[in-house]
């Protein structure tokens, strides 16, 4: 579990392989980067944003999947998808937003 209050994350957060993960950001936030770093089967990830809000940073050709709630936030998947591994995201927004999105490229 990673929870940052007042703060951000750090990079490199997850091991190759996992499976289940959750991510707390209250009054805070930042990117929380799974670049390089593959799923394992039936990957899920909690991520939860009260008035902060948490940028998922994945591989392109990565397959996501997003559920969960939101109120005064938002939640968004803006990666195109493919051959890549697959993850499902159960995002809650509070006053927040919880964003799934490829790097950006120079």
């Amino acid at each position: 579990m990673n929870i940052v209050v007042f703060g951000s994350f750090g990079k490199r957060m997850l091991a190759p392989g996992w499976t289940k993960e959750t991510a707390v950001a209250l009054a805070g936030g930042g990117d929380f980067d799974l670049t390089g770093v593959e799923p394992g089967e039936n990957a899920r990830l909690t991520a939860v944003a009260v008035f902060g809000g948490i940028d998922i940073i994945v591989d392109d050709n990565t397959n996501v999947t997003m559920g969960g709630f939101s109120l005064f936030g938002s939640r968004e998947v803006t990666v195109s998808g493919g051959d890549g591994p697959s993850m499902t995201v159960r995002g809650f927004a509070m006053f927040g937003g919880i964003d799934v999105k490829p790097p950006k490229h120079p």
